[in-house]
């Protein structure tokens, strides 16, 4: 096959076989492709459009614009930022009639059936361009209703957020949506640019920035929570001082309740504030955070303040960088007593907020308006299953190296979306679906938890976040109670009126299994190794493919029988997640020797069809097929820990040793090049009962996280090897 880059730019080429450094190259390159970068924090109005279970955005502009007549027209715009140039699908169920527009030119009409039947789901191909992308949708109401349900295609791999254009609402997350017009606004010659100003469009849009002139004349406080008395709202704003040297600074101002201030976590002031008093405290240079805990009086909200300094106010401005407003505080409440807990973790977009039975959020002083958080970011902070295993093959690495820099990086992507986890599950509760960590809050199959899951057990020893345990456990909560399984237990996927309907798969033993000997770990409880150990059991019954000692991909059971295709990397979960489960399993497990067997077994096969190079091939049996990345580091890494744990017979042990070696090189030739891009990894797959699927259809894509992290590994593995059959040497 045609190689994936010249030779003089392998990693070889350069490191030869130091492996140490190649490891290092390659989680640099993938760290810096990937800059630990945060969510954004934004505010979205809930009078705007919310979400259904299906990530699509309800856009019933009967409800919204309940006083349109048949015939008008209303338009909904947004922006979607893309990360590259690229091809993706919508979903669009009309209520009436709709015409899309993206980048100001036509996409797609309904046609007369999709007009007439919200039920009908129509799959849209669009080209998006690299930044951001402009949609436009011209709904007109009919007797059969107004506007329809739009969003992305593809839920769980693929959440679509959309922006809201138009200046006055830079950062602001959701759509707007004009008023109803009788005559058509925006012919095909003219689709509003998403930088055009409201002023210039000459109509109404919603949902609305501003308050209405009743509320505008009231406090904050007052026209956000409402006038109830003897509550409590925290307000947290950020305060900036550019002078060179520190000056005293004054408080003015006055309340009818209890008021206390924190600046940088340290109290300033506690008491009802009088304007007679004088509250003045040290002000150095540079950005502080202002917290204030108010109480209202019995009339409600009272109160206003300023500081002074040099006789000017100093100006507010809105903390941690949060978008879509022009006003500098955010608001918490209204809570019925005073949050026992310091100032600096008040100050938090990371957290839900609690009191008895209500739950609480940070708020923006516009109508109705909440701060949510949102990921630009291609792979960082995101939850999905190829990721669990980057992350994993990036943690090992940085203790194998004691390089503290690659162990921080894979830890804080883990904790970023731990400790966000319950404010998501509330998140959807109250837009519909999530914002963020989609997979997880949504998690109904192995795919959304085992991998990502494992991978929070794996950094929990050296992360000690709090939010692990808590989370954890919710995944083991699905795999024992929610998850489906045959009747002798094992995982598959019922996944009604879906392609995989009614499937075991064998990528569902990495899936699983990793996660549930981890939780066994955490936990000393039993019965989730039992239940790992078993599901080997379980799967060998329908995958096995005896002749060559290896697994096919799928079991159907709509036809009842295997697909007989043995794709490379559905074996190579199968391996990897073996080695995994004998590394811990006792030796006195009742299923150990039955596994070992297996194990044995599955060696043997893989160890016949490595290819001449010495890597592994697409699918396994046909030399024809590409010569794939992530399914020969798997073999590589199951093999290596094999020879050096034992678990090989005796009868087979050089002959892996020489597998792992003409692999691994085989890798640092062919699949890695100089700047650390991994090469010859198969996409995502679906499943089938044909090879030219796998060798054709599935093509290899440079730099997937199907395949890093398991490059990672296998080198470590390699070295590990290498290391003990040196000690072994040298012991004879």
């Amino acid at each position: 096959m045609k190689p994936y880059f010249d030779e003089h730019e392998s990693i070889y080429a350069k490191l030869y076989d130091r492996t140490d450094e190649i490891l290092e190259t390659v989680a640099n390159a993938y760290m810096g492709r990937n800059p630990a970068l945060p969510f954004d924090f934004r505010g979205f109005s809930r009078e705007g459009f919310l979400k259904n279970r299906n990530g699509r955005y309800i856009m019933n502009l009967g409800e919204k614009l309940p006083e349109a007549k048949p015939g008008q027209y209303a338009y909904v715009l947004g922006l979607l930022w893309s990360n590259h140039d690229g091809w993706t699908d919508f979903g669009l169920n009309c209520y009436g009639p709709a015409t899309i527009y993206i980048n100001q030119e036509f996409l797609y009409r309904a046609d007369i059936n999709e007009e007439v039947n919200p039920n009908t789901k129509k799959g849209i191909r669009a080209k998006l361009q690299k930044g951001w992308n402009s949609v436009c949708i011209k709904f007109v109401k009919t007797a059969s209703g107004f506007g329809g349900v739009f969003g992305t295609l593809h839920t769980k791999w693929n959440p679509m957020e959309f922006m809201s254009p138009f200046q006055e609402r830079r950062g602001q997350a959701g759509w707007i949506y004009s008023d109803a017009m009788n005559a058509d606004g925006f012919n095909e010659a003219h689709i509003p640019a998403s930088t055009d100003l409201e002023e210039q469009s000459g109509m109404d849009w919603y949902p609305a920035l501003s308050w209405n002139e009743e509320k505008i004349r009231l406090n904050p406080c007052t026209r956000i929570f409402g006038n109830i008395p003897h509550k409590v709202a925290y307000l947290w704003s950020e305060i900036r001082h550019s002078s060179a040297n520190p000056k005293m600074c004054s408080l003015k101002g006055s309340s009818a309740g209890q008021l206390r201030m924190w600046l940088d976590g340290n109290e300033v002031f506690s008491g009802i504030l009088k304007t007679s008093d004088t509250v003045e405290f040290r002000l150095d240079p540079g950005k502080h955070e202002l917290l204030v805990e108010l109480c209202a009086s019995d009339n409600g909200w009272e109160y206003e303040f300023d500081f002074i300094l040099d006789g000017e106010k100093v100006a507010f401005s809105i903390p941690r960088g949060v978008k879509g407003s022009g006003e500098p505080w955010l608001y918490l409440g209204p809570f019925d007593k005073q949050l026992e807990e310091p100032a600096d973790s008040i100050c938090s977009l990371y957290r839900l907020f609690e009191q008895g039975d209500d739950q609480f959020f940070w708020r923006l002083d516009r109508p109705n308006t909440w701060v949510r958080p949102y990921l630009d970011n291609a792979l960082f902070a995101k939850w999905n299953y190829p990721l669990g295993v980057t992350l994993y093959g990036l943690l090992q690495t940085g203790r194998f190296l004691q390089k503290q820099g690659i162990l921080d990086y894979a830890v804080n992507h883990i904790t970023e979306c731990t400790r966000i986890y319950k404010y998501a599950r509330w998140d959807a509760e109250q837009y519909g679906y999530p914002s963020v960590n989609n997979q997880l809050v949504e998690m109904d199959m192995l795919d959304d938890c085992g991998s990502f899951g494992s991978a929070v057990l794996e950094a929990y020893s050296d992360s000690q976040d709090p939010h692990t345990p808590y989370l954890v456990e919710q995944i083991a909560n699905h795999m024992a109670y929610k998850q489906e399984r045959l009747e002798d237990g094992a995982f598959y996927r019922i996944c009604l009126n879906s392609f995989q309907e009614n499937t075991l798969w064998a990528d569902d033993l990495y899936m699983s299994t990793p996660f549930l000997i981890r939780y066994y770990q955490l936990t000393g409880e039993v019965k989730y190794l039992d239940d790992a150990a078993k599901q080997f059991n379980r799967f060998k019954k329908y995958l096995f493919i005896p002749e060559h000692k290896i697994m096919s991909h799928v079991y159907d059971f709509k036809h009842n029988k295997p697909t007989n295709v043995p794709w490379g990397r559905g074996n190579g979960w199968v391996f990897f997640s073996l080695s995994e489960l004998l590394e811990v399993m006792p030796e006195t497990h009742a299923e150990r020797e039955v596994l070992l067997t297996f194990y044995n077994e599955l060696a043997e096969g893989y160890m016949a069809l490595q290819g001449t190079s010495g890597l592994w091939h697409q699918v396994l049996t046909h030399p024809d097929s590409y010569e794939e990345t992530s399914c020969t580091s798997m073999f590589v890494y199951g093999l290596s820990r094999g020879v050096r744990h034992g678990w090989i017979r005796d009868d087979m042990k050089s002959q892996a040793v020489k597998a792992v070696n003409r692999g691994w090189e085989a890798l640092i030739k062919y699949g890695i090049d100089r700047f650390g891009n991994v090469h010859g990894v198969c996409r995502g797959s679906r499943y089938s009962f044909t090879p030219e699927y796998y060798k054709i259809e599935l093509n290899a894509v440079t730099n997937d996280t199907h395949g890093i992290g398991i490059v990672l590994l296998a080198g470590i593995e390699t070295g590990k090897m290498s290391k003990w059959l040196q000690q072994e040497a040298a012991l004879r």
